[in-house]
């Protein structure tokens, strides 16, 4: 899934508001597009570093480190018919916020459904709960957990997955009322245990704080390298026009990271 960090803070204030980083989606929304159901629970566990955390066109701070675990699976919810789901727990931190020299972190829990309408579209209704705890203030303000509820729909079209969602704020430190993304990625196989994935965004808030952009766009690019049956190691590179900054005009951001991820 990319609030007050989409704006600039309250005089006086600074915050460090941290979200999952989906590398090659952008994007703090996960869809489950076109999959198979899969009657067996999957668990996975994640760690990685990154350069600076830019989220949703925003950096909030350098050396971006960051800890997940992922379950998912399928079932049958009466009239509902077949369900994937999932659920997932995230831990970040990240340092020199707005070049103030604090740090930040930052616990979320994101629990979500989807359904394939038909063979080539899905619908994916979710929340996210967003907690941060650290040296995230200048002052002695407790910083309140963001609630945020969202509705997508996923498809594909020539083998590129396409994605539109709406975010809500339900309260909390964000000041928008609605943020959208639309997303778009293409895997390619480069060899028998690498794969090639490309994405981009476009991200939208439909009101922002006074000097804040509202509009951003993302491109990204990972190697996603299969070094055993259950571990992934993936690099990656991403850039970001016009996002905001927690301090100073919109400006470009390019990040280089790398992920690993265990699955059982």
């Amino acid at each position: 899934m990319l609030l007050l960090i989409d704006n600039l803070p309250p005089a006086g204030i600074l915050l460090l508001v941290m979200r999952p980083t989906r590398i090659l989606a952008l994007t703090g929304l996960s869809f489950s597009l076109l999959g198979t159901a899969n009657a067996d629970i999957e668990t996975s566990i994640g760690a990685g570093y990154a350069s600076d955390y830019v989220f949703r066109g925003s950096n909030y701070g350098e050396d971006h480190f960051e800890a997940s675990i992922d379950v998912s699976g399928s079932g049958n919810l009466g009239g509902l018919g077949d369900l994937d789901f999932s659920a997932s727990l995230w831990l970040g931190t990240a340092s020199n916020f707005g070049g103030t020299g604090i740090s930040g972190n930052e616990m979320d829990i994101s629990l979500s459904a989807s359904k394939a309408l038909s063979e080539n579209l899905s619908l994916e209704v979710g929340v996210t709960n967003y907690s941060y705890f650290g040296d995230v203030l200048t002052v002695g303000i407790p910083l309140p957990d963001d609630l945020e509820p969202y509705i997508g729909l996923g498809t594909s079209l020539g083998g590129i997955s396409l994605g539109v969602a709406a975010h809500f704020n339900e309260g909390g430190a964000q000041l928008h009322d609605m943020y959208w993304e639309f997303t778009a990625g293409y895997e390619m196989e480069v060899s028998g245990n690498v794969t090639l994935g490309l994405a981009g965004v476009i991200g939208h808030w439909d009101e922002v704080g006074a000097g804040a952009e509202d509009t951003y766009y993302g491109i990204s690019a990972g190697l996603s390298i299969a070094v055993s049956d259950s571990i992934t190691v993936t690099p990656y590179l991403s850039h970001t026009i016009d996002g905001n900054q927690v301090v100073g005009p919109p400006d470009d951001e390019t990040v280089a990271g790398v992920s690993v991820s265990i699955g059982f």
